[in-house]
């Protein structure tokens, strides 16, 4: 796909509180113009374009619709004047400003010049156009005679100015006056957020993006709209980012998409020290203040922090010097000469070694800095530094500097890094072919970081099982058995649902020390007995084994063995998920997101996106369940990683299934049912599966895949999964399954067991006022689907009583289970296929009962409804009667989501 021209626009989305802005500025009358201000590229000059192209059409600026019919006559007619100020015109007086006077006028004396345009302007005020619109670019740019006309023509009153102005650019005396006075209003143009550019680039791209690549484009140029367009066309150029199953993904990481470009002024008018300071945080920055060269002025310094083009960043109980505007640094390096450029860094790094260089990152900081100046370090400092750059999570970095000291000969703790951090970039084929080499080459305990990398790529990646496995047993014969050993085998054997012999292989392995501090082999340990505990249906258990694993794992400096924190992060979000805990998953998964993301590893995106989607998937979100998945899905697969692909492919056939839909991914999920590959075919595969089938009409098939599926898991010790499974039977109705779930009751853990249960047990003895009553139980968990589903199969089984007073019971459920369907986006289960449309609340009743559950008043609600308090209280009426409460605290009871809005 190609984006566009160097000077194409993207689309226009993001600055609606702006327009909003200037249309007030517009109608106000005490108003006489606005001035934008902003930094190189933010879209100042788009911003005035889109405002008058809309004011143009008529109605709302602010408003992207088009205009009325019959919108007033006089908005169309508006005037407007485009002009734009450059040094050459600032050589020719007024020349600037010659687009405001009639065509063919051309006074040669200012005198006369004001004249003609204010006699001109003034009559087309006249004739009912409103005050003309002149909008001036780079209003700093016009000559003093202009600057002086402007002054006289917004003294008249006789236009309105839309003047931008670049950040660090002087006002021009008459409009900073004006400015003063309240006469003249400021906007000062922010950069994109995160959201806004995430908006932009679907816009641009008329596709999904996903979070990894959305987060990596708006930090390359710090949410500036004309840096985002240039990395979106470099990356596409490059193939760094491309398209996986209709979502765009970063393949690679980006590269400097800006070189040689200025897009800010200021820093080609900077004098000879104050760039020679900018080059220097270019090339070797953020830098500690007392690492700067001593001849550095400190008035060049002040004067750059004034024109914010530099700041002062704390970390690590250091003031560090960096540049204000990350997207500065490729334009700067661009213009600095190789040969400096090494002098530059060299020179810094002598400073820091004279220093000691013995502070936590110096290591990290003389690798990159004399790999950069000479193209190679000392092995061991190279080695050091990329464990610093992987304890700060800068995964690109540690790839860079261990690939720099292996070659120096073979290293197995950079051959780990390298083979681990290729692995998080999807090239597989290479990082497990550095890791081969590395396993080859170890020797003793050596053996052991590296056949444990080398097992979980072959599984993790292609999964390839046999070799995984044959790995982890070469390491145990040439090193002998660790905790850490037995814990990857454990991990990899649960995963394929063999969690009897993960939790065998837990409790047969070496034990820790009860004294030792905590260490890789604790939380390797630890995350692999939280997942036993998880399958064996103990989540309790498992959230507190994942929170010390996370604990101990945030406590370690050397992470070559155990990697990132965000691994313990995402495993507790998992556990709360498993025991019901779902508002307090989501909290810990949306804090660990948010950490990742600042310096994103995108395999374990994937699985936060994973263990979001069910998050969203158990409340009965399917739309946005299906959206995560299917981004978590795409992710995988850029990245290679098939085990995790299938899982996410899973959750986002089961989330259709769910609404009603089926398609090729479903196609393709019963085509790796059919291969019976165990490492792929995971329950949540046969799952998956049973539903798409069920939606497809085959109800037999899938009944009989998911008793298969259940009694198979009970085979292999995952008392959840088959817990799960059987779940899935009572929801559709099989009261034999019911009886299986009744009986496991004892066994496991967490108010999900026992909502499910409680579930089963009305199911098996066909009990509506029990149906009622698990519902309450699963709106009080965030289950929204399912309390549905149970009110559902409650009116079913009352109407079998033939009486009036049963029949009105379930007209109460049903409107009941219609309103939480609503929240539900799409859901289509088969519990849900008996529910009677007449019971249902109409569109105005169902918003009136939100808003009220939500806690408005019939005041508040009438206003936003545009309605009588009258007429808000008796639909609130109908409500009641329909859902069987009787004021705004039972509706509250029965809307869990209005209770989390």
């Amino acid at each position: 796909m190609d984006i566009a021209p160097g000077d194409a626009c993207l689309p226009f989305v993001g600055r609606d509180v702006e327009l909003g802005e200037l249309d007030r500025a517009l109608r106000a009358s005490t108003c006489i113009g606005t001035v934008i201000t902003g930094a190189g590229g933010i879209g100042k000059s788009r911003l005035v374009e889109e405002f008058l192209g809309r004011s143009a059409r008529g109605g709302d600026p602010a408003d992207v619709r088009p205009p009325r019919a019959g919108a007033g006559a006089a908005s169309r007619r508006r005037h407007i004047v485009r002009v734009r100020a450059t040094r050459a015109s600032a050589s020719v007086a007024l020349s600037a400003l010659t687009p405001l006077l009639p065509h063919g006028a051309r006074p040669e004396e200012p005198a006369a010049f004001f004249r003609q345009v204010r006699d001109e302007l003034a009559a087309r005020r006249a004739a009912g156009a409103g005050r003309p619109v002149v909008a001036i670019d780079d209003v700093h740019l016009l000559d003093a005679s202009s600057s002086a006309l402007l002054a006289l023509l917004l003294a008249e009153d006789v236009i309105f100015l839309l003047a931008t102005l670049p950040d660090g650019a002087d006002w021009p005396d008459p409009l900073r006056s004006l400015w003063r006075r309240g006469a003249l209003r400021h906007v000062a143009l922010p950069a994109l957020d995160i959201g806004q550019a995430g908006a932009l680039l679907r816009a641009a791209l008329g596709a999904p993006i996903t979070t990894v690549a959305v987060r990596a484009l708006w930090t390359s140029g710090q949410g500036n709209p004309l840096h985002l367009r240039e990395a979106l066309r470099a990356a596409i150029a490059e193939d760094r980012l491309g398209p996986a199953h209709g979502i765009w993904c970063l393949k690679r990481p980006l590269a400097d998409s800006l070189e040689g470009v200025s897009f800010d002024e200021r820093i080609d008018l900077l004098s000879p020290d104050r760039r020679a300071v900018l080059e220097l945080l270019a090339l070797c920055g953020p830098i500690a203040l007392c690492d700067l060269p001593p001849e550095t002025p400190a008035d060049a310094l002040a004067d750059l922090e004034a024109a914010h083009l530099v700041g002062l960043r704390r970390d690590d109980r250091r003031e560090r010097l960096a540049l204000a505007q990350p997207a500065h640094a490729p334009v700067l390096r661009a213009g600095v000469g190789r040969l400096r450029a090494r002098a530059i860094l060299l020179g810094q790094a002598a400073r820091l070694r004279a220093h000691g260089a013995h502070r936590t990152g110096d290591a990290l900081t003389l690798a990159c800095w004399e790999l950069a100046a000479t193209g190679t370090a000392d092995s061991e400092l190279l080695v050091r530094g990329a464990a610093e750059a992987l304890g700060a999570g800068d995964v690109e970095t540690m790839c860079r500097l261990a690939r720099a000291a292996l070659r120096h000969g073979p290293n197995v703790r950079a051959g780990v890094m390298l083979g681990e951090a290729l692995g998080q970039r999807g090239e597989f084929a290479e990082g497990i072919a550095v890791l081969e080499q590395t396993f080859a080459a170890a020797r003793g305990a050596d053996a052991h970081p590296a056949g444990l990398a080398l097992a979980v790529h072959h599984f993790y990646g292609p999964g390839d099982l046999p070799r995984a496995l044959a790995v982890l047993r070469e390491t145990a014969r040439r090193a002998g058995p660790s905790p850490a050993l037995s814990a990857w085998t454990a991990t990899i054997l649960g995963a394929t649902g063999q969690v009897a012999r993960a939790g065998d292989e837990l409790d047969a392995g070496p034990g820790l020390g009860a004294d030792d501090r905590p260490g890789p082999d604790l939380v390797l340990h630890l995350q692999a007995r939280l997942r036993v505990e998880l399958a064996r249906a103990r989540p309790e258990d498992a959230i507190r084994t994942a929170r010390a694993a996370y604990a101990a794992h945030r406590e370690l400096t050397d992470r070559t063995e155990v990697f990132y924190p965000a691994r313990s992060s995402y495993l507790v979000a998992w556990a709360l998920l498993e025991a019901g805990r779902l508002d307090e998953a989501e909290r810990v998964l949306i804090e660990g997101l948010d950490e990742l993301l600042r310096a994103p590893v995108p395999a374990l995106v994937v699985w936060f996106g994973w263990v979001h989607g069910r998050i969203a998937l158990d409340r009965g979100r399917l739309r946005l369940a299906a959206t995560l998945f299917a981004e978590a899905r795409a992710q995988a697969h850029v990245q290679g990683h098939r085990f995790a692909e299938q899982r996410a492919l899973a959750g986002l056939v089961l989330a259709r299934a769910q609404a009603g839909q089926t398609g090729a991914e479903a196609d393709e999920l019963a085509l790796t049912v059919a291969d019976g590959e165990s490492a792929l075919c995971g329950w949540d595969t046969r799952r998956a599966y049973a539903w798409a089938l069920h939606c497809r009409g085959y109800a037999d098939e899938a009944h009989a895949v998911l008793r298969a599926g259940a009694a198979s898991a009970r085979d292999r010790g995952d008392p959840s999964a088959a817990l799960t499974l059987e779940h899935d039977l009572v929801r559709w109705g099989d009261r034999a399954a019911a009886i299986r779930v009744i009986a496991s009751a004892d066994v496991v853990q967490g108010p999900h067991a026992a909502a499910r249960a409680a579930h089963a047990r009305a199911v098996a003895t066909a009990d509506p006022h029990a149906l009622s009553a698990v519902a309450d139980q699963w709106a009080a968990h965030g289950a929204v689907l399912l309390a549905a589903e149970c009110l559902a199969r409650s009116a079913r089984f009352r109407r079998h009583a033939h009486d009036a007073r049963a029949e009105a019971a379930a007209r109460r459920a049903e409107s009941r289970a219609f309103l939480l369907v609503a929240e539900c986006e799409d859901a289509a289960t088969p519990a849900l296929a008996t529910l009677s449309t007449a019971a249902s609340l109409s569109v105005r009743e169902h918003q009136i009962a939100l808003l009220a559950a939500q806690g408005h008043t019939s005041r508040e609600i009438a206003a936003t409804c545009g309605l009588s308090i009258r007429t808000v209280d008796n639909t609130l009426g109908r409500a009641y009667r329909k859902v069987g409460v009787r004021d705004r605290h039972g509706l509250r009871s029965i809307l869990p989501t209005a209770r989390t809005t």
